[in-house]
């Protein structure tokens, strides 16, 4: 497996860069890719929109792809160098067998799934014997459902069926008609679920989930290539985090902008619940990683032993951290 080596003078460089941003240099053009466009995403939005990429130096383009394994397939070809993703099976499995990606930060530390279920079931105990909707079997749903029922006290392959049923959407009308008695539910989808008189049970991160789900992934050789740009790239998000955490009024109307919603409602919901889940020093989820590995380990020995460590590179955020900077932007003087 190859492990990500800084060298100590690039190292230095990363503290330079951390304590005097590029005001002086003209904009480097960065293109970024994104895996969806959904709720947490809109974070890098804010980061765009407040001007903080531009104030380090950066110019940066935001091109969407059709998931994440398109948008890690183009991280890898180097089509583009940085990529909103990266925290799955299939980014894992690319590292282990040579890839150069590496999580750098994670700002979605969790899945941001709830377990929905129809009024008439008051506790776990109720759900026994019936049956809870995912997308797909191996999908980001299914894992987190039978997360969720394990922490309820249930066995997923015995007290409940787990059904197949496609897309959000399909997964309302199964809850809807009574084809199913629960669905995991994405934020802001969530109030969806609730307006049409839907009840939670439970929700991932609230039951201690932890998972690479939101991150920012480049790989070894830029990094060795431009440590500068990496770290500019984080000093403006950090910025573009903290201000989405301290002003809630001026994020939302940004988030419908990047949801492209107009219910202010929707909007709110979503702010919410990733405004409290989103860390605001988003160091990369060695945790989150922990959790991918184990869950492959189920069917992959030869990933039993395999350091989580050596999927991420702390270094950046932590030299923002140690120096103080991203704790300067939640300080008074701070616009």
């Amino acid at each position: 497996m190859l492990k990500i080596k800084i060298s100590t003078c690039v190292l230095s460089l990363l503290l330079l860069c951390v304590g005097s941003p590029a005001h002086a240099q003209s904009s480097k053009k960065l293109i970024l890719g994104l895996a969806s466009i959904s709720g947490g995403i809109e974070t890098l939005y804010v980061t765009k929109k407040i001007g903080a990429f531009k104030r380090n130096g950066l110019d940066v383009d935001m091109v969407l792809f059709q998931g994440g394994s398109q948008a890690l397939q183009a991280l890898l070809s180097g089509d583009v160098k940085v990529i909103s993703g990266g925290g799955g099976t299939a980014a894992q499995r690319a590292r282990m067998q040579g890839a150069g990606n590496v999580i750098v930060a994670t700002y979605t530390p969790t899945m941001p799934y709830s377990l929905y279920v129809r009024s008439q079931i008051r506790e776990p105990k109720h759900l026994k014997g019936g049956k809870v909707a995912v997308s797909r079997f191996g999908s980001s749903s299914d894992f987190a459902v039978r997360f969720i029922l394990s922490r309820l006290g249930l066995d997923p392959t015995k007290d409940v069926t787990i059904m197949q049923i496609g897309n959000q959407q399909a997964r309302f009308t199964a809850l809807i008609t009574g084809v199913v008695d629960g669905s995991v539910i994405d934020s802001p989808n969530t109030l969806m679920a609730k307006r049409q008189g839907f009840v939670q049970m439970a929700d991932a991160s609230s039951l201690g989930l932890a998972y690479p789900h939101n991150n920012i992934t480049t790989t070894v050789s830029f990094i060795r290539e431009e440590p500068g740009t990496v770290t500019n790239f984080l000093r403006a998000f950090v910025e573009g985090i903290a201000y989405y955490k301290t002003h809630r009024a001026e994020s939302i109307q940004m988030i419908k902008e990047f949801l492209r919603v107009k219910d202010e409602a929707i909007a709110e919901e979503a702010y919410d619940y990733f405004s409290r889940i989103t860390p605001a020093k988003p160091y990369p989820s060695i945790e989150g990683v922990r959790t991918v590995l184990a869950d492959m380990a189920k069917t992959d020995p030869a990933v039993k032993g395999v350091k989580p460590e050596d999927f991420v590179e702390s270094g950046f955020i932590k030299k923002m951290d140690e120096s103080g900077v991203i704790d300067r932007f939640y300080g008074k003087n701070y616009p």
